[in-house]
């Protein structure tokens, strides 16, 4: 289920990049959208799951999994949230590298021995997960086509970064500890994914105010993301 709905979102965000401009208004609206739905996800099931472990420290390590994504942008220069900068046929490899190691952590709570056995191989998390990846597929593809680099080495990085996420989850199941360490990992991946979507939020409002069509779609996303923690089990 991951690695099959993980590696579509890449490739349809991939292929919406010969239909969708990155400076049009659809890009914008469907970042804000996914960025909505990841943070509505946190906030409505993830952070009071993780609260929930009953370790009083584990808001410091969401602070270090923001901390974190504060070194990764240094990286990737902002692309997890929507920024990529690709000339003269070159490929920013540090703001490749940045990303794929964003998008491996944010993958390791996605184990099906969550905090309490919860499962995070499906619901609400992956699906955030999934519709944040869509539109840094297609930033990604449009930003690396423009600067005319091979199609071969596009693909490649396409590649990396759609498995890179079921890879992180594929290794924190493949370790006995991750049972206890989950809420940990969890927090981690909190503390990465509130920069990010809080940054898309922040970012999709020009002075600082919504059009009224962005702020549909960031309540839209809000909206189903609650949804969705209130009444699926997950």
């Amino acid at each position: 289920m991951i690695w099959t709905i993980l590696i579509l979102s890449v490739a349809f965000g991939a292929g919406a990049a010969w239909i969708i401009q990155t400076n049009s208004n659809t890009f914008k609206y469907l970042l804000a959208f996914s960025g909505a739905f990841l943070f509505g996800t946190l906030l409505t099931h993830m952070i009071p799951e993780v609260f929930a472990s009953g370790d009083m420290h584990i808001g410091w390590w969401i602070m270090i999994g923001f901390g974190i994504q504060l070194l990764l942008d240094y990286l990737s220069e902002g692309l997890e949230h929507g920024h990529f900068h690709s000339h003269n046929a070159k490929v920013p490899w540090l703001a490749i590298i940045g990303l794929l190691l964003h998008a491996f952590i944010e993958g390791m709570p996605l184990t099906h021995s969550g905090p309490h056995g919860h499962d995070h191989s499906t619901g609400s998390f992956l699906w955030a997960i999934a519709l944040h990846k869509m539109p840094i597929a297609l930033l990604v593809t449009a930003a690396l086509r423009k600067s005319a680099v091979e199609t071969k080495t596009i693909v490649g990085i396409l590649v990396l970064f759609a498995i890179a996420t079921p890879l992180g989850a594929s290794t924190a199941n493949s370790f006995t500890f991750t049972l206890t360490a989950a809420p940990y990992l969890l927090a981690i991946a909190i503390g990465l994914l509130l920069h990010v979507s809080t940054t898309i939020l922040f970012e999709s409002a020009q002075n600082h105010q919504f059009n009224i069509k962005k702020l549909f779609f960031v309540i839209l996303g809000m909206f189903i993301a609650a949804w969705m923690s209130a009444n699926m089990n997950i």
